[in-house]
This record gives C-alpha cells, sequence and structure tokens, in this order.
C-alpha cells in the first residue's frame, strides 16, 4: 500500500500538476516528492509564458507556484493573469511556494484566495500532507464551482447546502454558500445561516461575511464598527480594510476611508485594484502628494504579463485627470502634469520594449488632451498623431485602452480615416475590457457627435469629388469644413490642391494649410496625397516647402 492510499483512494496517477518554478532544480525536487505519492502527472514550467502555454492546452488539478518567478515578476500576477482569462479552473488547488516569509507575500497569497502557502526550504512530510488535503478540498468543491460557471446559482447554492449537511462544518464551503446568498439578495437566509456557522466557528472570513450583511439590511455604522473591531483583532486581513473603506467613503468619510485603503495597498502593493482604489480616494480628498506616492507604488508593480498593465495605467491617468482638474491655478496643473510625466518615466523602467512603445504611444495621447485644455491644439494635434504613429496601417495592434483613449481627440479634430480605422479595430475585438467599454459607450451615447462625424464623411467626400470638375466649389466645401474643423488635415489638404488647380498659388491659405500639415505625420493615404501636393506646388512655384 502506497504513502498516499492511507490517506485517501484517490488515483493519484489521473490527477494532473504543474510546478512553476523558475528555479528549475526547484521543481525537479518537488516533481520527485510528488512522485512518492504516485503523482506522476507532472509539468514543470521555468517562465510565465510556458506555464500560460501548459494551462492552455492541460487542465491542471493542482498547481504550486512559487511566488517570485524572476525580479520583474509575481507568482501573484501569474495566477491573476489565469484566472482572468480561464485558463486554469475556478476549482483547481493552488500552493504557494516561497522562501519569501514576508507579510506582503503572506498576505498577497491569502488575498487572492490560494488553498495553502508553504515556505522554502520545504518540509516533504508537510508538503504531501497539504497536497493530499488540497486536492480532497478541491474534488468537494469541483461540483459547486461548474454550476457557478454555468450560471446556475440556484444549483451551486443547493450543492453547498447538501454538502454541509452530509459532511458537517466546512468553512470554504460555509463562506462560499454566504456569498452566493448575499449575492442573490437573499438576506434573511444568509443571516440565519451565517448565525448558526458562528456558532461552530468564529473565523474572521465569517465576521467579514457579517458586517457585509449589517450594510446590504441597511445598518452601515454598525457594519463599520464591525470592520474595525475586526481590522484590530486580525491586522492583515486585507479583505475587511478593502470593505471598510468603501463603506467609510459611501458614508462621506473619505479621509478615514483613504487612511485604510492605503493601508490595505501597503499589505499587498503587487495588487493593482488596491492601487487604483487608494489612488480614487487621494483623488477625492484632493490629496496630490498621495495620489503619486500611491502612483510609484502602482506603476512598480505593473502586471506586465499581458495587456492588463495599459489598461490599469489607463485608468491611473483618468483618476489623474480628475486631480488636475481640482487644482485651482495653473501652476498647480502644471506641476502635477510635471509629475505626471515622471510616473510615465518609472512605469518605462519595469515594461518590455514592446510594451514601452504602447506606453509611449499613450502618453503622448494623455497629453496630447491635456494640451487641448491649455488651448494648445496644433502641439495636441501633434502629440496625438505621434502617439499614433507606430499604428499607422495595423490599427488592429493597438491596446484598446489606447484607441478608445484617442478616438475623442480625433473626433475633436475630424480626422475621420483615423475615427474609421479605429472603430473598424475596435469591432473586431470580441470583448473590451471596462475602461475602454465605458470610454467608447461614453462617446457613443452623444448622437449628436456622431451625426456630426457622418456629415463630415459626406462633406470630404463630395469635396474631394469636386476638386478636378469644380475646383471652386470644392475649396467652398472645404473652407466651409474648416471653420467648423479648422485643424483637420484632409481639409487642409483638400483646399490646398483645390487653390492649385485653381492657378492660385499665391494663396495665403496654401501657406497656413502648409504650416497646419508639415510637422505632422500622417496616416495613408493622406501622406501620399501631401506630397503629390508638395510635388505639384513645386511645380508651379519656386519655393520649396520642407
Amino acid at each position: 500500500m502506497t504513502e498516499a492510499s492511507t490517506y485517501t483512494n484517490i488515483d493519484w496517477a489521473q490527477v494532473k500538476v504543474l510546478i512553476i518554478d523558475d528555479q528549475l532544480s526547484s521543481a525537479l525536487l518537488i516533481q520527485n516528492i510528488l512522485h512518492s505519492i504516485d503523482l506522476t502527472a507532472i509539468d514543470i514550467a521555468t517562465n510565465s509564458v510556458n506555464a500560460i502555454r501548459l494551462c492552455k492546452t492541460t487542465a491542471y488539478d493542482l498547481i504550486l507556484l512559487d511566488f517570485h518567478l524572476d525580479p520583474q515578476l509575481s507568482g501573484s500576477e501569474l495566477l491573476t493573469v489565469m484566472r482572468k482569462n480561464n485558463y486554469i479552473s475556478a476549482y483547481c488547488g493552488i500552493i504557494f511556494i516561497s522562501g519569501d516569509r514576508t507579510p506582503e507575500v503572506i498576505v498577497t497569497s491569502i488575498s487572492l484566495d490560494t488553498d495553502s502557502f508553504l515556505s522554502k526550504p520545504l518540509n516533504i512530510g508537510q508538503l504531501k500532507q497539504r497536497i493530499i488535503t488540497v486536492y480532497q478540498a478541491c474534488l468537494i468543491r469541483k461540483p459547486i464551482y461548474i454550476a457557478i460557471t454555468n450560471n446556475q446559482t440556484s444549483t451551486a447554492i443547493f450543492l453547498c447546502r447538501q454538502l454541509l449537511q452530509l459532511h458537517g462544518h466546512n468553512l470554504e464551503i460555509e463562506i462560499l454558500l454566504l456569498d452566493l446568498l448575499i449575492g442573490q439578495q437573499d438576506w434573511l437566509l444568509a443571516q440565519q445561516l451565517l448565525t448558526l456557522f458562528s456558532e461552530r466557528s468564529q473565523h474572521h472570513k465569517l465576521g467579514l461575511r457579517q458586517a457585509q450583511l449589517m450594510h446590504k439590511q441597511g445598518d452601515t455604522v454598525t457594519a463599520i464598527q464591525r470592520l474595525q473591531t475586526l481590522i484590530k483583532q486580525v491586522p492583515l486581513f486585507v479583505e475587511a480594510y478593502d470593505e471598510l473603506a468603501i463603506l467609510l467613503h459611501q458614508q462621506q468619510q473619505s479621509d478615514e476611508a483613504k487612511n485604510i485603503a492605503y493601508q490595505a495597498l501597503m499589505l499587498t502593493p503587487s495588487i493593482s485594484q488596491r492601487s487604483l482604489m487608494a489612488a480614487q480616494l487621494a483623488v477625492s480628498t484632493n490629496d496630490a502628494p498621495l495620489f503619486f506616492k500611491i502612483g510609484k507604488i502602482f506603476v512598480t508593480h505593473l502586471p506586465i504579463i499581458n495587456q492588463d498593465w495599459i489598461i490599469y495605467f489607463a485608468q491611473f491617468t483618468a483618476l489623474f485627470e480628475q486631480l488636475h482638474s481640482q487644482q485651482l491655478s495653473p501652476q498647480s496643473q502644471r506641476k502635477l502634469l510635471q509629475q505626471l510625466k515622471r510616473t510615465h518615466w518609472q512605469a518605462q523602467q519595469r515594461l518590455a520594449l514592446k510594451q514601452k512603445k504602447h506606453l509611449t504611444a499613450f502618453c503622448h495621447i494623455t497629453l496630447a488632451r491635456f494640451a487641448v485644455t491649455n488651448n494648445q491644439p496644433l502641439k495636441a494635434k501633434r502629440r496625438l498623431l505621434h502617439g499614433l504613429k507606430i499604428y499607422f496601417g495595423q490599427m488592429s495592434q493597438a491596446p484598446a485602452a489606447i484607441m478608445v483613449d484617442a478616438l475623442p481627440l480625433l473626433v475633436y479634430f475630424g480626422e475621420t480615416q483615423l475615427i474609421k480605422e479605429i472603430y473598424q479595430a475596435l469591432m473586431t475585438r470580441s470583448v473590451l475590457d471596462e475602461h475602454s467599454h465605458h470610454r467608447l459607450n461614453q462617446l457613443q451615447g452623444n448622437k449628436f457627435i456622431i451625426e456630426n462625424v457622418r456629415l463630415l464623411v459626406d462633406q470630404l467626400a463630395t469635396a474631394k469629388a469636386a476638386i478636378s470638375p469644380d475646383p471652386q466649389r470644392a475649396y467652398r466645401i472645404y473652407h466651409t469644413i474648416l471653420r467648423d474643423y479648422p485643424y483637420n488635415t484632409e481639409a487642409h489638404l483638400g483646399r490646398m490642391n483645390s487653390l492649385l488647380v485653381l492657378q492660385q498659388i499665391h494663396h495665403p491659405e496654401i501657406d497656413i494649410s502648409l504650416q497646419q500639415i508639415k510637422k505632422m505625420p500622417l496616416a495613408s493615404p493622406l501622406q501620399e496625397w501631401f506630397i503629390q501636393l508638395q510635388q505639384l506646388y513645386l511645380d508651379k512655384h519656386s519655393v520649396v516647402y520642407p
């Protein structure tokens, strides 16, 4: 009889395990230990790329994950990405392993709802027992999470209650049941069960659900008091800080909420959502020094595995815009803008080369918005087009957050071709992130703007078609367009073209349009049109314009 079979009759040879550790020697040691309890279906990944590749093709039952994969990447980031993208099942067992025993590592691991945390050097007996315990928990919760994944909440609730009736106290299932009932707004049954569960255990997770139920039923003041007590009793229970910060903010106690959110962030600085919550509360209290202090923490821990980092960065920048608008003097606004540029630079230090290109583009677009606000339209347009330049002809390569942040500016300048390219690229995305979806909905909700863009497209097409047969009419249409969109590239090119066809090579508006366009990056086919007009101008005039 094997050692494993003394604990359970599970067929361990069928259990799929993934070990993720950047130290191959460490991963092989763990693999050898697992072999001793008949675990044979074991894969090893020494980096995030391989880990994600393996998870896409194999449904793992257990994952043992090193917290520090490399100097730039944490296991918590990788786990977040794998869960968010459904690379692993909701019931997959997760065991964090690390030689780092600092509170940040332990609290972050716990806050991510992992099943266990083991410190290096590993105790062989402890590892074996933990594997058995975690996998048994996975088997118990598996049918419940399958029901949740299939949006069968009632079935999930039934299965939770059935398990508890058959097997008695199980904190994980009790918490899951309470969360499902709270989500269904079944306050009465949730409270009845919470009272029953609390007779068996005074666990802090039950205390958090008690506070949540108090708030849901209208007793927010008592809920706040309960959470404050809970934090004193369990100072590392970071989810209680999150809940308390939210309730204090709802009660207009923003300064206290800000302090609590900042404490939560300091416990788990690698969780970007906590950085954003603390930053939002800093904005609500107009606390610029704290905002940028949080910003430094935020960019130092940007999740760099995929493009989520640009989404978080866009959300942070949107919060900065709120803070910037609250400043009463131009001097204060300029000072804040310099600090934002410094934050951009700090973020660059963390990113890979390809990611740096996206960040540079995003920063150009962000600064373009502020240039518009400061009544510097030409500077704004130049920055905007420089930001988008790397995506000319391949807009589908741009992150959605960059495209949606550029759209309002493109509408402002009337750059219809780029608007069309971005819209087409966005329509090919099956899912948009929350930030991009919100920004796009804001724009699409303004029917007046949408109608004006459609009218502009029609006017530009009509004017261009008239250049050869009726250049005077084309000129008048372009002139009208430039009254409403004085920086529209296509209208300036069309006006130049019309005047050159009319032989008015000394017309001052040609020089005005040249000055508007000549330092701007242009996408095809506007770039080719501009080159043709320059040549036509040279043929008719002795002055050479760069």
